[in-house]
């Protein structure tokens, strides 16, 4: 289970040292799957659930419809 938070690490972009190319190309995929999990999450959840972790519904309705290659 994923933890959702305004602070979640789905939105940074990965630590990948700058030079390591094949490192960053198998990170990316990674990023825009737990990008997309966490956006679907957000869509799922209520106006209370939102309130409870920090989001207002606004907020989380935007974060909600980006698209998954968009931080």
């Amino acid at each position: 289970m994923v933890a959702i938070t305004k602070n979640t690490a789905a939105f940074a972009a990965p630590r990948v040292r700058s030079n390591d190319t094949a490192a960053r190309i198998f990170a990316l995929p990674r990023q825009w799957a737990a990008r997309l999990a966490l956006r679907n999450r957000l869509a799922g959840m209520d106006a209370h659930l939102l309130r409870d972790i920090g989001w207002e519904p606004t907020a989380a309705r935007i974060e909600a419809n980006k698209p998954f290659w968009q931080a």
